[in-house]
């Protein structure tokens, strides 16, 4: 069978498909992966085959746009300058390679071209959630906001492509009336409030074992030379994050601890780094967090499955999108807390730490749910979900 798996967004948005794309490769399908260029070289490297739709100039300048990360005009810009652009070349490339009764889409809700696809071609399509959040978004409070920031836009592109759309709920009619996925377990979302007919949630669809990385040989040495460090990142895409990681060197310095800096964007590091903490462009992340002592992040679902998964507390500085509502669950859970861009300062960043690191309580949780990891199996469901759509 043939699959095509389209995706836009973070690295951490990214990688749950590839998993998936892999995992579906190796039971024998055809698979293709549409994205954006800034990723290409982890999808190519994963043995996937790769088509762009978003070019990395355009990702290079949406990243810059300060809006992408303000809670309140976030969507809207993604929606305007990402997923709309993207949406014609997605529904070209499937209307062109797609083998009728033979092939499945596989997609987030926000790619709007794999939607047209699926409502024009009649193609399967899976609607793949990889954040609880995404399923509150279906509740009709919501809906009037959603539908002020895609209606123009998809309604200026269904016209381009003589598809009618539903004046009401447009969030709604993007999700796929063949099939709904959520990709993350029940014990981390609410399912018996937030899941709607006909949706499996499969747990988050990472590999059970650790990856054997080579980390960088810099890297190494400063894991191996004292205790296990605090990691810290604001994202793949965060391009104002120059406060962020002042902030958190200062933390460590405060708190006597070790630190490891992660950002593709070197000009936000500080220039003269203290033996303690290192910096890096990037480090797999699921081979990182093993020997972390604590994750400090923006909060989206990729990097907290991996920080759920190696057993370590998170300290959440949400700034958009599903990653105050992943905040939120993580405290509940224990294994974690919630801090303000305007709280980000050394000394409240090195006293949630300093709390975070040192309770019985978040360290038992911790250990108890990177256990659950061991006893799913969230790719084969996904991919047996696929096989028979």
């Amino acid at each position: 069978m043939k699959i095509i798996i389209v995706t836009l967004g973070s690295l951490g948005d990214n990688y749950p498909f590839v998993n998936i794309g892999v995992a579906l490769q190796k039971m024998g399908h055809d698979v293709c992966f549409l994205g954006c260029d800034w990723f290409k070289d982890v999808i190519t490297k994963a043995g996937l085959t790769y088509y762009s739709v978003f070019s990395e100039e355009d990702a290079d300048k949406v990243s810059k746009l300060p809006e992408l990360w303000q809670a309140e005009t976030a969507r809207s810009v993604m929606v305007n300058h990402v997923y709309s652009p993207a949406a014609i070349p997605t529904f070209e490339f499937i209307e062109k390679n797609y083998v009728p009764g033979n092939t499945v889409l596989v997609s987030p809700t926000w790619i709007f071209g794999a939607r047209f696809a699926q409502e024009k071609l009649q193609i399967p399509l899976l609607t793949v959630h990889l954040a609880p959040y995404a399923f509150q978004n279906l509740m009709e409070e919501r809906r009037e906001a959603l539908d002020s920031v895609l209606y123009e836009p998809l309604n200026n592109l269904g016209k381009k492509l003589d598809i009618n759309l539903r004046k009401k709920n447009l969030y709604g009619w993007l999700n796929s009336p063949t099939k709904i996925c959520g990709l993350f377990p029940d014990w981390f979302a609410c399912p018996d409030h937030e899941r709607v007919a006909d949706t499996v949630l499969t747990g988050f669809p990472i590999p059970k074992e650790v990856p054997i990385v080579q980390l960088p040989d810099e890297l190494e040495s400063f894991l191996n030379q004292g205790e296990k460090p605090i990691v810290f990142t604001p994202g793949t895409g965060m391009r104002q994050a120059a406060d962020f990681f002042n902030t958190s060197v200062e933390a460590c310095d405060m708190l006597g601890k070790r630190g490891v800096l992660l950002s593709p964007f070197e000009e936000h590091i500080p220039s003269n780094l203290p033996d303690s903490v290192c910096y890096f462009k990037y480090v797999p992340l699921d081979a990182l967090l093993y020997r972390s002592s604590a994750l400090v992040y923006h909060g989206g679902i990729g990097t907290c499955a991996q920080a759920l998964k190696a057993g370590i507390p998170h300290l959440v500085m949400p700034m958009a999108f599903d990653q105050f509502d992943n905040a939120a669950r993580l405290k509940s859970l224990v294994v974690g807390n919630q801090i303000s861009r305007e709280e980000y300062i050394p000394l409240t960043v090195a006293e949630s730490l300093n709390k975070l690191i040192n309770s019985k309580s978040v360290e038992k949780q911790c250990s108890a749910i990177a256990r659950k990891f061991k006893e799913e199996d969230p790719l084969n469901k996904v991919c047996n979900i696929i096989d028979i759509l």
